[in-house]
């Protein structure tokens, strides 16, 4: 994707001094209500947040259901604001078990909402605009005992007199707004959040941390992807008989092994701007890889992903090196790829110089040990590009 896309703004937030505590995020072109789950969960991984907010408090407007949704945040300060018209007293438990978690929470307009002090010491910070109340209404409102001691955030501020008024009442609170900063759009290049759930997963496998449960809930991060897990589980390759309404059932289902490869698939079939042919070369190769290693080596675990992965620079515009560097491989599978070393690494030389017919890179003579020749190898590649056809099509 182009490197100028415009993935986020970034909104100033001051203090009294004018110095800059804290960054509001929202989407581009001022749209400020659309608080998608998907727009929230790509924030982490479009670009380097810490980076661009140079390592100040990020602010977000979100909802209770998507709050629950998004990972905690360990490497950054965020805080999430709730409407607060949109919770009650029942939401009280979750709340509170947010806050356990170690979610920083703050509450939208709070000055119409008839609830407990215990209910408002979840949160740590207020917020309000004064484009939806005024000035003398949110001095009011933080007369409250219950609200007194919270940062106060007051946004849509453009005049001079409501700056000096709520710096007199309000010293130690936090202002935004047109009179005081403008909004900066943040370009970059967008990455995958398919991309940092994969991560996520082979970290937990590296862990030994691979239970259905935990992996369930990275996979749940995205909706899309939750919906594309439990929808493969009908499938004819696992027929399953059972009706499946979550990815923990699903996981269970297909395998922990084959979940990374599903993901990696749905990864790369979400990669915009690239052509329909690409994806199929990609998935054909890894079919090609793996029907091989098992006729080779039929014990060798990997000869999917080193087919697939090696085709990732030519879906996300960077050297492998660079892209395998996050990506918390076993280090037979990054020795293929980046050195052509191993099983594998031979495995991925025969098939890519079959791919392109330089026979003469085929070691027939060695192979013929394992009664490969190449009318064998041409059935095998047919067997593969059939396979990738009906995996491609789920």
């Amino acid at each position: 994707m182009n490197n100028n896309d415009v993935l986020f703004c970034r909104k100033a937030v001051v203090n009294r001094d004018s110095e800059t505590v804290a960054y509001y995020i929202l989407h581009p072109a001022g749209v400020t209500n659309d608080n998608k789950a998907s727009f929230l969960s790509s924030l982490f991984v479009d670009v380097n947040l810490i980076e661009v907010t140079q390592q100040k408090t990020i602010y977000i407007k979100s909802s209770l259901d998507e709050l629950q949704a998004l990972p905690l945040q360990k490497n950054i300060h965020l805080v999430t604001f709730l409407i607060a018209s949109t919770l009650n007293e029942s939401d009280y438990e979750l709340l509170s078990e947010l806050r356990l978690q170690g979610h920083q929470l703050g509450i939208i307009h709070p000055q119409n909402a008839p609830m407990s002090a215990d209910f408002f010491n979840v949160f740590s910070h207020v917020f309000f605009s004064l484009d939806k109340i005024s000035v003398e209404q949110v001095i009011e409102t933080m007369a409250n005992p219950a609200l007194s001691s919270k940062c106060v955030w007051v946004n849509k501020v453009e005049q001079s007199e409501q700056y000096a008024q709520l710096l007199e009442a309000l010293p130690k609170g936090h202002f935004s707004g047109g009179f005081l900063h403008k909004m900066t759009s943040i370009k970059g290049k967008r990455i995958l959040s398919y991309r940092t759930i994969l991560i996520d997963l082979l970290v937990a496998l590296n862990n030994h941390e691979a239970s259905p449960k935990i992996l369930a809930e990275y996979i749940e991060r995205d909706p899309t992807l939750t919906y594309r897990i439990i929808k493969l589980t009908h499938s004819a390759i696992y027929r399953s008989q059972f009706n499946v309404s979550n990815a923990q059932r699903a996981i269970e289902i297909i395998g922990i092994r084959d979940l990374i490869k599903w993901v990696s698939l749905v990864m790369f079939g979400s990669v915009t701007g690239k052509p329909a042919c690409l994806f199929s070369m990609a998935l054909s190769r890894a079919c090609f890889c793996q029907n091989l290693s098992a006729h080779l080596f039929p014990r060798l675990e990997g000869a999917f992903l080193v087919g697939l992965f090696s085709y990732l620079p030519s879906f996300l515009d960077e050297e492998l090196s660079l892209l395998l560097k996050d990506l918390p491989l076993e280090a037979n599978i990054k020795a293929a790829l980046l050195e052509s070393k191993g099983n594998l690494g031979g495995i991925l030389n025969v098939v890519k110089a079959y791919e392109s017919g330089q026979w003469s890179r085929i070691p027939f003579e060695q192979l013929s040990d394992k009664e490969v020749t190449q009318e064998s190898l041409r059935e095998l590649y047919i067997q593969s590009l059939k396979e990738a056809r009906q995996m491609g099509s789920l």
